[in-house]
């Protein structure tokens, strides 16, 4: 599928360490902000996205930074992790909702990068040239998958007994200056500037 990409970006290593230093921030993250999601379940990692950037984790900063640097180039990240325990799932939802799709099939892209949890759950894509079939990718632990921000995407419920988790970013590249400092320091939301 055009609108879709998947990558082998990350090593078992560089996923391990990424899972202990999630699971480890994740009381800490959630005492930053309200869920703000409603797609998932109560008091989730995943609705926490507007108030903390994993890119600014310096352990998780060495490993990502450069990959994403060197297959993106410059741009501003919105970078968040999800876990979801058995039973939780992520409805099909979009990003980047109110702005023009004129500019996020030119200057943006959704990705999720798959780090823990059993392979077969995988993740859900409804393409709209195959509209209304969605479409099952098995997960593979370290890849990162890259997809228009209007592509429905969603994870259906955790039926394991392990733990899923994954990170979640928003890429906007070709921004103005104005317009990247305009994202650094905007109160609401937590971007990093890959330059």
């Amino acid at each position: 599928m055009e609108s879709l990409k998947r990558y082998d970006f990350l090593t078992q290593e560089e996923c391990d360490t990424i899972v202990n230093k999630i699971l480890s921030l994740e009381d800490t993250v959630k005492r930053l902000g309200p869920d703000l999601y409603d797609g998932t379940s109560e008091d989730s990692l995943t609705g926490r996205y507007h108030c903390f950037n994993y890119l600014n984790v310096p352990e998780i900063n060495t490993i990502l930074e450069p990959k994403l640097k060197k297959l993106l180039g410059p741009c501003v990240l919105q970078c968040w992790a999800n876990i979801l325990r058995p039973g939780e799932g992520i409805e099909s939802h979009t990003h980047f909702e109110g702005v023009p799709e004129n500019y996020t099939k030119h200057h943006g892209a959704t990705g999720n990068i798959f780090l823990y949890g059993d392979l077969t759950t995988g993740t859900y894509y409804n393409f709209p040239e195959l509209s209304p079939l969605s479409v099952k990718y098995d997960n593979k632990v370290g890849e990162l998958s890259l997809f228009t921000p209007t592509l429905f995407h969603g994870v259906y419920k955790n039926t394991t007994d392990d733990i899923r988790i994954s990170m979640a970013i928003d890429v906007m590249r070709n921004l103005t200056e104005d317009s990247i400092n305009l994202l650094m320091t905007c109160p609401h939301l937590v971007y990093y500037y890959i330059r």
